[in-house]
């Protein structure tokens, strides 16, 4: 995961990772449901003394729901996503304790599945992630495996 906007500042523009867990409800005709609850971590790292209040670290737990539409008839090959999900966020500062936010968010994204089991996807989030000053971005580069 590679944030951005005010996501980025509060993490010092450092990567995370997301780790979940999808199912895929076949609709036919090449589109398909995918119900979803995902973990998020961006740690922040070092800081400054003149930056006091930089992000030690932020937390996310999504639910949600993601709608796939494949070009091809069958559940196989190139796709476009889009998603809803509700984010609970926990931002984690140096000093001065922790902020919460429960917030929707939004998924955008495309993606390839070369087979049954193997896909690879390019998603941008955006949403709120704590209450002032809060609007996030992110870039994703996922990869599914089926189980």
């Amino acid at each position: 995961m590679f944030p951005e906007q005010q996501l980025s500042n509060a993490v010092s523009g450092r990567v995370g990772f997301q780790l979940g867990a999808h199912a895929s409800i076949d609709m036919s005709r090449g589109n398909e449901l995918r119900p979803r609850i995902d973990y998020t971590l961006l740690d922040g790292g070092s800081f400054s003394f003149s930056s006091l209040s930089a992000t030690t670290s932020v937390h996310a737990i999504s639910v949600g729901m993601d709608y796939l539409a494949y070009l091809n008839v069958r559940t196989r090959g190139f796709y476009v996503l889009s998603g809803l999900g509700m984010n609970w966020w926990s931002t984690h500062y140096r000093f001065q304790g922790t902020d919460t936010k429960t917030a929707p968010g939004l998924t955008i994204g495309m993606g390839d599945r070369f087979s049954r089991k193997l896909a690879l996807e390019f998603d941008y989030d955006f949403g709120q992630f704590r209450n002032t000053m809060g609007s996030m971005g992110a870039f994703k580069v996922a990869l599914f495996y089926d189980f």
